[in-house]
């Protein structure tokens, strides 16, 4: 299962987005408004004659800037919905999943929902369990398609999300859980728990996915709270250090085609945890803020003030365990190199000294992935480098 960085740096989704029929069948009733809506869209600045001819392909070949340009002008009309009704659908999936936490029914929340939004929602569900099945099997082309097609969903679901997080049935929620308020911590907390579980939670969001076809709304809320209360319970028991070397791990693995890790990192404590992944941002940013010619003083210089002090803290029962795991043996197989052989330090630090350029642009893009707090894209830009290390000549 091999993941390329470009993928891991795609954001989300648009297969047949949120049925556009329906938009337009929406706007033809509201004559009295026609004028004001019509003003909003301006199609002429999409360059189409409407937006059903907006495509998979259109977006994959926007330039980014023209891309959000786009985004910008569809969040301005689809999260205001045309039609204030409620859908039954949202009723019975949120009623059902707030009953799961033993809480009254959401009635300040499913007020952010209506008609057009309540569609996008289960559209967003269908476009995220297409990303996780996706990711789990490697296919990198759907892929393509899964991180255009939530990218835009989420674009159109802002202000309803927003409304949700701000909402007393939110607070309670939150409250019942002993979890953040905040909306941009709790973003953060899911995206490093999918990064660290997807395999696992393609499994789960499955099984919502089963009930929503069958038109049952209110099990799929269920499932989906219980799926959220297990996710919530995981990540406070594995703890963010943990979660964000087991994401690092995934992409390391994923990026070789290899399975993923199941071993190598349990062998560490959410501290150990922290002291590698802090010792991979440390290098990663020391180099990166010099010149690419100066990597390897860089690289000499990190590792006597700050490298050398971190990995010590790791003790060697650690490091025996990581290096003696399947997943560590899996790397070195695949590399054609030990990972643990003073052959294999020698020839990165060779590397470090020939290839300068190359090496800085590794690591810049770990560190731009860390920045970000991407531990999957971090870890995929190290798979690169060990495999550029080792064909080295």
């Amino acid at each position: 299962m091999r993941l390329s960085i470009q993928l891991i740096l795609l954001l989300t989704l648009f297969n047949a987005v949120f049925s556009w029929k329906a938009v337009f069948e929406k706007l033809e009733k509201l004559r009295d408004k026609g004028e004001e809506i019509k003003d909003k869209l301006d199609l002429k600045n999409f360059s189409l004659s409407s937006l059903k001819d907006l495509s998979v392909t259109d977006i994959l070949n926007f330039e980014a800037p023209d891309l959000h340009a786009k985004l910008d002008k569809l969040k301005h009309i689809i999260p205001k919905d045309l039609d204030p009704s409620h859908h039954r659908e949202i009723d019975a999936f949120w009623t059902t999943a707030f009953k799961h936490f033993g809480l009254p029914k959401p009635t300040e929340l499913i007020e952010c929902f209506g008609t057009v939004s309540g569609s996008v929602f289960f559209r967003k569900l269908r476009t995220v369990n297409d990303l996780l099945q996706h990711s789990k099997t490697g296919d990198n082309i759907k892929l393509h398609t899964d991180y255009v097609q939530v990218e835009v969903l989420m674009h159109a679901l802002e202000h309803t999300h927003r409304c949700m997080v701000d909402s007393h049935d939110f607070e309670r929620l939150s409250d019942s859980l002993h979890i953040s308020h905040d909306a941009e911590t709790l973003k953060r907390a899911k995206y490093l728990y999918y990064e660290a579980k997807y395999a696992s939670l393609a499994d789960d969001y499955k099984l919502i996915i089963d009930e929503l076809d069958k038109k049952d709304f209110a099990q799929a809320g269920k499932l989906f709270a219980e799926l959220f209360q297990k996710s919530v319970k995981d990540f406070k028991k594995q703890g963010e250090d943990l979660l964000s070397y087991e994401a690092f791990s995934n992409g390391l693995s994923a990026t070789l085609g290899l399975e993923l890790p199941t071993e190598g990192f349990k062998c560490y404590n959410s501290n150990q945890a922290k002291i590698l992944m802090d010792f991979f941002k440390g290098i990663a940013d020391a180099v990166t803020e010099g010149r690419w010619y100066k990597a390897d003083q860089s690289t000499a210089d990190y590792w006597k003030k700050q490298g050398k002090d971190l990995l010590s803290q790791i003790p060697d029962k650690v490091w025996k365990c990581d290096m003696n795991s399947k997943d560590s043996k899996q790397i070195s197989e695949k590399i054609g190199m030990d990972l643990n052989s003073q052959e294999f330090r020698d020839k990165m630090w060779d590397y470090v000294s020939d290839h300068n350029i190359m090496f800085y642009s590794y690591l810049k893009s770990m560190n731009s992935a860390f920045t970000k707090g991407d531990y999957l894209h971090a870890g995929a830009a190290y798979a690169h480098l060990l495999e550029a290390i080792a064909k080295a000549t």
